[in-house]
């Protein structure tokens, strides 16, 4: 089955699901809400705590004045990936309590404690960070080709709607040793376009690229599970990932922000694979403590519960 149909089956599953576990009554959710807190004690409590404090950092939190009232909190007519995937975490706490939220690719830091998938690594504080549009995002898979096995090429394939990008694909549009090319949407230039490739087929490269677009690079998290090379600049938005906390050539090969050192590196991790293997298994291991669904409903559920503690709700 190739990865695109697993991906619609997987969405038509998260949507039937998710419809059937919002029809079953709050009351029921919130009298587990403590078990699930309580399971926290079976981790490491720095895991814990370190990631904690990374999604909400304010121990004061000023709530926005056109927050929900949970009992309110209804799914809208688009971005309903977002309120799925935070109704189901919202559904274990009192419906007297507030959220406020951003749904979509946030590229600005919010004035008030505000909920929402990404955020610029330089943030104030006041962006909280929920796993949110994760059937998208959230992407990771099993790669059966061995990096040794893989063609020395750099690939990408994207839409060129920011000049991150249009740089990129403008140099290294014909470039031998690339398969760089845009992806031609609804709309937009034909200039640099190349044919789309599949996940399977970027992955018979040996490195690939990840650039950001209106917020995070999509590809991320699936590359870093994979066998290839993470190619990328320094990120400059971060998600539920933790991209802030990614070290360059450790987790990723540094580039310069024009992309002038990148054929360079391509050669030297062609002839040093010891190096670029370290590199991907330690991309690989960031990628595993993802993968604890236990641990990641506990985060997500705590994050909330601090969410509404540092708002002054608790004890309403």
């Amino acid at each position: 089955m190739s990865f695109i149909s697993t991906v619609r089956k997987s969405k038509l599953a998260f949507y039937i699901t998710n419809s059937i576990q919002l029809a079953i009554p709050k009351f029921f959710f919130q009298l587990r809400k403590n078990y699930w807190l309580q399971q926290v004690k079976k981790y490491p409590a720095k895991t814990i705590s370190d990631r904690l404090d990374y999604y909400l950092s304010s121990e004061n939190g000023v709530l926005n004045k056109e927050a929900i009232i949970l009992k309110d909190f209804k799914r809208p007519k688009k971005d309903t990936m977002y309120f799925y995937d935070l109704a189901k975490y919202t559904k274990y706490f009192k419906t007297s309590f507030k959220v406020h939220h951003n749904f979509g690719d946030i590229e600005n830091n919010q004035e008030t404690l505000t909920i929402v998938k990404s955020r610029p690594i330089q943030h104030t504080g006041n962006s909280v960070l929920m796993k949110l549009n994760q059937l998208r995002h959230f992407k990771f898979i099993t790669d059966p080709i061995p990096f040794s096995k893989k063609k020395d090429i750099i690939a990408w394939r994207g839409a060129i709607h920011k000049e991150n990008r249009r740089s990129l694909v403008a140099q290294y549009y014909n470039h031998p040793k690339c398969d760089i090319g845009h992806i031609k949407l609804h709309t937009g230039e034909a200039i640099w376009e190349k044919p789309f490739l599949t996940i399977e087929e970027q992955l018979e490269n040996k490195f690939l690229l990840s650039i950001e677009g209106n917020d995070v690079a999509t590809n991320l998290k699936w590359i870093f599970s994979s066998n290839s090379l993470c190619f990328m600049p320094t990120p400059k938005f971060e998600t539920w990932f933790m991209e802030g906390k990614l070290i360059p050539n450790v987790h990723y090969v540094h580039i310069k922000d024009d992309y002038s050192d990148m054929l360079e590196k391509v050669e030297y991790y062609s002839k040093n694979e010891d190096e670029a293997l370290k590199i991907i298994k330690n991309a690989n291991d960031w990628v595993a403590q993802f993968k604890d669904k236990k641990l990641e409903k506990i985060i997500s559920l705590l994050v909330l519960d601090k969410y509404f503690s540092v708002t002054n709700q608790q004890y309403k």
